[in-house]
Formats: C-alpha cells, sequence, structure tokens
C-alpha cells in the first residue's frame, strides 16, 4: 500500500513560480548579475528521491522521501527534515533555496538544502485503528511511526549525514528524537544538528534558538521606531516549538499576546494573554483549543488589528486571497515564506511592513551551525553564549541589510541583494561560474 502522495504527485513537472526565485531574479537586476549565472544559483544542485519501504504496525508502508541539496559554496548542505502529509518535491526546492539565502544572510559557512517526506500520519493512524493493528492514541503512534520512517530515510541517506556533505536538522513534522534516530546510525555528533540534551555533541538554547531569533527581531524592530514593547501588541498563528517560545521571550519583554491560533482553534484576550498559563495548558491538551480566553480563528487572525503579526506555522498562509484584509502594522515572518510573492506586494502596497524569514527566523540555523562547529572539535557553548551569538548575529545581518535600506528597498530586497552578492562572489571566487 501507499500513503501519502504517489511519485507523480511528488515530483510534478515543471517548478512553478514562487516567491524565491522572483525575488532573486528583481536582485539579479539590480545587482548586475548575469542571467546565466542567476540560473546557476536559481537551480538546485542534487536532487534525491527515494521510496521509503517502512514497516510500521505490521505494515509495510511506501511513502515518498525527497532531498534537494541546492548550493554549497559557501559550506556544506544544510537544512531540517520535513514530515508532513502535502510535502512534494518543489515546496522542498523552494525551502532548500531559502536555506541557500538564510545562510548567507546570517554569514555562517554552510550552504542550502531541505528534505521533504510526504506522509499523512493521521490517515495512517486511523488506517491501523481500523485494521486493528494499533490500538494507542495518536501521540504514540506519530512517536512510532516516525522513528520507523527516520530509520529507513537513514538507511538510504545516512552517507550522505556521516561524510557531512548534508547536515540535517528538525524542521515541521520532525524534532529532537528524530535527530538522535540519524545519530544512533552515524555515531557522529557532527552528522546532525537540534539533538536533544544530553546527546553527544547537544548544544544549550537550540530549541528556543529560532523562537528566541524571532523575538530579538521584534523587539529590535519596536527599539528602532522608539516603541515600548508593553505598547506593542502581538497576534501570533502556531504555537509549536518556535510560535510558543517567541511569544513566551515576547511576554517576558512586556509585550502583549493578545491572539494565538493553532490548527485546532485559538485564544484571544485584548488585555494580553497569560502565556507562561497557555504553555502549560499546551503541554497538558496538546493544543491551544480549550485554553480559557475567547475563541479564535486564524482567518479571524489574519484580520485582528495589532501592531505585529507572526506567522508561525505554515507556508504560504498569506496570499493574493486574503492579504487585502491584514491589519497589522508589522508581518515578522517566524515561518519559512508564509506570505507568497503577490501577498508581499499586497502588504507592501497596503503600508505592512514584512521582516522577512530569511532574517526573522535564522535564531535555528545560527545556533545549528555552533551546534555543527563544537561538534566538529570546537569550546562548548552555554545557552547564554548561544542566545548572546544570536543577537550579535542578527545586528551583524540587519547592518549588512543597512546600505540597501537607506536607499529605499524594502527588508526582503535588502535581505536578498545580500545574500545573492555573497554567494555570487563566493562562487566566482571557486570558479563555479
Amino acid at each position: 500500500m501507499k500513503i501519502g502522495n504517489m511519485l507523480e504527485d511528488y515530483v510534478q513537472s515543471k517548478e512553478p513560480p514562487t516567491r524565491s526565485a522572483a525575488l532573486l531574479a528583481e536582485s539579479a537586476k539590480r545587482l548586475k548579475i548575469p542571467r546565466d549565472h542567476l540560473k546557476e544559483i536559481v537551480k538546485p544542485y542534487t536532487v534525491y528521491i527515494q521510496r521509503l519501504p517502512v514497516g510500521i504496525a505490521g505494515k509495510v508502508c511506501n511513502i515518498i522521501s525527497g532531498i534537494v541539496l541546492h548550493n554549497r559554496a559557501r559550506g556544506p548542505y544544510k537544512g531540517g527534515i520535513r514530515i508532513a502529509a502535502n510535502v512534494d518535491l518543489w515546496e522542498t526546492t523552494e525551502l532548500a533555496r531559502l536555506m541557500t539565502l538564510k545562510t548567507a544572510l546570517a554569514n555562517v559557512e554552510l550552504g542550502g538544502g531541505k528534505s521533504g517526506i510526504s506522509v499523512d500520519l493521521r490517515a495512517l493512524y486511523r488506517l491501523m485503528l481500523n485494521e486493528k493493528r494499533f490500538n494507542g492514541t495518536f501521540r504514540e503512534f506519530e512517536r512510532m511511526a516516525k522513528y520507523d520512517i527516520m530509520d529507513e530515510f537513514t538507511d538510504h541517506f545516512g552517507w550522505l549525514f556521516a561524510k557531512h556533505v548534508y547536515i540535517p536538522a528538525p524542521d515541521m513534522g520532525s524534532s529532537g528524537p528524530e535527530m538522535v534516530r540519524i545519530y544512533n546510525v552515524t555515531r557522529d555528533p557532527a552528522s546532525v544538528t537540534g539533538k536533544p540534551d544530553g546527546i553527544e555533541g547537544w548544544m544549550p538554547g537550540r530549541k528556543e534558538a529560532t523562537g528566541y531569533g524571532v523575538y530579538y527581531a521584534t523587539l529590535k524592530h519596536m527599539e528602532r521606531l522608539g516603541r515600548a514593547p508593553d505598547c506593542c501588541t502581538v497576534a501570533l498563528q502556531g504555537f509549536g516549538n518556535v510560535g510558543s517560545h517567541a511569544a513566551a521571550f515576547l511576554h517576558e519583554a512586556g509585550v502583549k499576546v493578545i491572539a494565538v491560533t493553532d490548527m485546532t482553534g485559538g485564544a484571544y484576550d485584548p488585555a494580553g494573554l497569560d502565556i507562561p498559563a497557555l504553555m502549560k495548558h499546551c503541554e497538558k491538551a496538546g493544543c491551544v483549543d480549550g485554553f480559557k480566553a475567547k475563541p479564535m480563528t486564524n482567518e479571524r487572525l489574519f484580520r485582528l488589528k495589532c501592531d505585529y503579526l507572526i506567522p508561525a506555522a505554515r507556508g504560504h498562509v498569506i496570499h493574493d486571497r486574503n492579504a487585502g484584509g491584514v491589519r497589522c502594522k508589522v508581518l515578522v515572518e517566524a515561518a519559512n515564506m508564509p506570505v507568497t510573492y503577490d501577498g508581499m506586494k499586497i502588504l507592501e502596497g497596503n503600508g505592512i511592513d514584512l521582516i522577512p524569514d530569511t532574517y526573522a527566523n535564522a535564531g535555528g540555523l545560527i545556533v545549528s551551525n555552533l551546534e555543527y562547529r563544537q561538534a566538529l572539535g570546537g569550546a562548548k557553548y552555554s545557552r547564554e553564549q548561544a542566545l548572546a551569538y544570536i543577537r550579535e548575529r542578527f545586528d551583524d545581518m540587519y547592518a549588512s541589510m543597512g546600505p540597501a535600506l537607506k536607499r529605499g528597498r524594502t527588508m526582503a530586497e535588502a535581505s536578498t541583494d545580500v545574500s545573492l552578492q555573497r554567494v555570487h562572489q563566493t562562487m566566482l571566487q571557486r570558479s563555479l561560474l
């Protein structure tokens, strides 16, 4: 049997128009980069597509997976492993290209890659219940299934990890326990990042790093506008690892987080939600739904009047059909490309500033780089040192965008200019163009 998309659906036919490709094309014109050079930067270097025959609860499930290695001019391919029902090759390609831009903007010695594993675990769970192959909770089944999937995935691609050709990390649908499955095979702490506490080569602060970076980028934006945190309101979509930590740090700084949603529902309080209490509720219930506050939906959240809107869940949630109703003053991209290219242009036309993902959610990448370097034999970092390094790199990233911002570029344009210029220059130096 096959769970998830068929191979043909995974591959599709031709890459659709993407935001990253459009931004790169515009940037290349500004930087006067030749068209043939741009093509070499936009397209991925290597693509692997692999069928995974995974034995789950006594049944063989054929699951489609893929790895896109986009660009390693500046260092080893780096990027997370996404496990989701609607993963396809082109989404994985877009995310790998995004990692190339992000690593270049952060100025770390890494390139861009990404993995996608296409499986609908909830559908598979219902099937196993119906066939009486499993009788536990979904959480128990999900943990077991992901372990089996990661074991098979590592069996096929472990050589990439062990040789540090591609260094994976957690992404949507995967986390520290799944990274342990890779480490169990490679026995190399530098072969994977995002390892849980206590696993050889683990990095204190890694779990909260992405959310901390989102918090820091948002707080610095408030400071540049001369606004006190306790005078600002935030609405946040997604309360997983990134969203929950971003909300916790913002709440601690005095910011009013007035609304939070996830896939189950949401909570709203114009006076500000009790974020520590919400985190405790989610730890127990597994979702935002049921928290004692006014209900909120994702659709209403995007139309909510607030200072900062932070999408921290899926990509492409704000697009040409709903961007016109967004009422925030600033949108902070905590997720990877939550705003489409068309949606971005609508927000710009309505005077809404956008803090792009290549900058806003780079905290996880920055600390992953520390984890990788540490595992290669570098000094051990504390949590405080890791978070301080995030602040340092974020300040440097903003400074690098300064000249373009002074010329009237948006942050999305400025960040793309910096990234493209760095990748292009390195490829020229290495005679790759």
